[in-house]
């Protein structure tokens, strides 16, 4: 008889994970009040509104003394690289393994993507690699909190100081991680956050921008502001800038959700806590090596990194289609690098200037190899009890022990 339930067996589990995003009955009273106070918008001169109230508890909780809430993530990065001085013409360094926002705010600048390659561990921005690839027309460095892991803060910073380069951290994974006790939100130039459906706390949509330095704030509120001033001169277009307001329903849902983001960090770290000392006799499949500068991680987007030769040279992408059969929702981590989407194979690009670099000739040799050698599955799974967990560990060791079973499924394809 089959014991796999991809091969017809009776599968670990069959009741589904908790459901995100969390809310309850506060998320219903805010919206609620925020309808019955007509101000929805979070244009300044209908007085106070709820997302200037995110506006400093957000920053306040990060250890900084700015935020300028937006539309979205893509608009916050996009808002943070203006007032970081990006032109037309300008470089910034990222990293290819991210979401195509990180790119095309760059993009819409008239500026050059530039991806270098990351670090074998955590996937992020290899350091090395950004420092070999500034030149004369570098403006900034853009490095991304990889799936709520932080990157090397020490050493990206030491690099952009040295060249004079402005850090525009892409932190829409990472609401309240640390690094060495910080929040990383406080340790760049600029942080982009996103509140999009998937995030650790979310309203649907939304993003925001942190900074400590008063001038690149008072930018990126003009850039979000349709350009117009502060102050006396509110009533002025002081800058060309778009209308990337947050609305008055998204923040007020939002300071319901940061109350709780606390608690639900914990209860992730709880969770990976778990699941390490469930999985410690499974040879090649762990959650990235700790690094002790990394003092909170968000495990936004988790994953366990697979070593295809300690399971008898099965995939990654066949050990999680087993594992998803067996109730486990995973999925092996791949999927194209930016630079190979035809986006960038064939500059399809607005500026003339933004086609400077041949893409198809970008190799990130790290990142390339990393394509489907980790196995990716729903924050959600973090978020559940002991019990589901347990069905977590009992599926892994479950298909770990029947790798012979699963070989022979293949051969019989």
């Amino acid at each position: 008889m089959p014991k796999l339930a991809i091969c017809g067996g009776k599968p670990v589990r069959t009741e589904p994970f908790v459901p995100w995003p969390f809310y309850d009955e506060r998320e219903r009273e805010a919206l609620v009040e925020t309808l019955e106070s007509r101000k929805w918008t979070s244009a300044p001169y209908i007085g106070t509104f709820p997302a200037a109230e995110l506006e400093a508890q957000f920053a306040a909780y990060n250890g900084v003394r700015y935020g300028v809430a937006t539309s979205g993530g893509t608009s916050a990065l996009q808002i943070a690289f203006a007032a970081a001085g990006v032109r037309e013409g300008d470089e910034v360094i990222l990293a290819p393994n991210t979401f195509i926002a990180g790119a095309t705010p760059i993009l819409h600048l008239g500026a050059v993507p530039v991806f270098v390659d990351v670090e074998a561990e955590c996937f992020n921005l290899d350091p090395e690699a950004v420092e070999a690839a500034i030149n004369e027309r570098t403006a900034a460095i853009s490095p991304l909190h990889l799936a709520g892991y932080p990157y090397d803060v020490d050493r990206i910073n030491e690099i952009a100081a040295r060249h004079g380069l402005k850090v525009v951290a892409d932190a829409c994974h990472a609401h309240g991680a640390e690094w060495r006790g910080t929040k990383v939100g406080a340790l760049a130039d600029l942080s982009a956050f996103s509140f999009q459906q998937s995030k650790n706390m979310t309203a649907g949509e939304g993003g925001i921008v942190l900074t400590d330095d008063q001038e690149l704030y008072e930018l990126c509120y003009m850039y979000h502001n349709d350009g117009r001033g502060m102050g006396e001169e509110m009533g002025t277009y002081q800058v060309m800038g778009w209308n990337y307001r947050m609305s008055g329903f998204q923040a007020a849902v939002l300071l319901v959700q940061l109350g709780r983001l606390d608690e639900t960090l914990d209860h992730k770290a709880r969770s990976v806590a778990m699941l390490e000392r469930g999985l410690v006799e499974v040879e090649g499949l762990r959650f990235p090596r700790p690094d002790p500068r990394v003092t909170r991680a968000t495990y936004l987007y988790p994953y366990l990194k697979y070593e295809e030769d300690a399971f008898d040279g099965v995939p990654a992408e066949r050990f999680a289609q087993a594992l998803s059969a067996e109730g486990i929702p995973c999925s092996a981590r791949s999927g194209q690098l930016l630079y190979e989407h035809p986006l960038f194979r064939e500059r399809r690009f607005f500026f003339e200037s933004s086609g400077r670099i041949d893409y198809a000739q970008v190799h990130c040799p790290v990142a390339e190899a990393a394509q489907g050698t980790a196995i990716g599955f729903p924050q959600t799974v973090l978020l559940s009890d002991q019990a589901a967990l347990d069905d977590f560990i009992e599926a892994v060791h479950k298909v770990r022990n029947h790798l012979a079973e699963l070989k022979r499924l293949d051969q019989q394809l």
